[in-house]
């Protein structure tokens, strides 16, 4: 069963944020994350939207409370609190 975790938040910045998300790909491997994509709402470029794949439900969740997240976002310039969703694939 695939497990997907979708991160939704506004940030200050579109760039500024994409470039401390990139730097951020080895705490996502080190979790077992595989990224599907990047989205920015149509009408909000600084509203973004992260998919990434992971191994299982576990992990997903436990990245929702990682200790470097906030971190991480704070200095991405993330300015709403994000929104987490753990889904699970049935087809």
């Amino acid at each position: 069963m695939k497990t997907l975790l979708v991160v939704t938040h506004e940030v200050k910045e579109y760039s500024t944020w994409k470039q401390a998300f990139d730097e951020g790909e080895q705490m996502r491997n080190d979790a077992g994350l595989k990224l599907v994509g990047v989205f920015q709402a149509a009408d909000n470029q600084n509203m973004v939207t992260v998919i990434t794949e992971a191994p299982n439900v576990e992990v997903a969740q436990g990245m929702t409370t990682h200790p470097e997240l906030k971190a991480t976002m704070e200095k991405a310039g993330v300015i709403s609190a994000p929104e987490f969703k753990v889904l699970n694939n049935v087809n």
